[in-house]
């Protein structure tokens, strides 16, 4: 048998993200599975502007929710997200899901 820390987790991570202005939110966030991932790198890589602008986007709709795992925001509310935001919560997307520095998923 495998053991499960080969697998996506269905705990809920809690960050909290620091905006440029310099608040500070605690959010919530759910690990993303190789596919998503793939989905999001593919995206990146389109030939398609607005595939490739809307892929952070559909990111973030996907990890980011609430204490119970919900969804926070869907993709269209995720299209509107400042730039600070959306770079704020791109890089707990990726620490959560073990990229970065302070990767970590607990």
């Amino acid at each position: 048998m495998l053991n499960d820390s080969l697998f996506v987790s269905d705990k809920v991570v809690k960050k909290e993200v620091e905006l440029p202005d310099g608040s500070k939110h605690e959010l919530y966030f759910k690990e993303l599975s190789h596919v998503d991932f793939r989905k999001y790198l593919m995206a990146e890589q389109s030939e398609d502007d607005n595939t490739k602008a809307e892929s952070t986007a559909k990111l973030i709709a996907l990890s980011l929710c609430d204490e119970a795992g919900k969804p926070a925001l869907d993709f269209k509310q995720a299209l509107k997200l400042n730039i600070a935001a959306t770079t704020a919560i791109t890089n707990a997307v990726m620490q959560v899901n073990g990229f970065g520095a302070e990767a970590k998923n607990a």
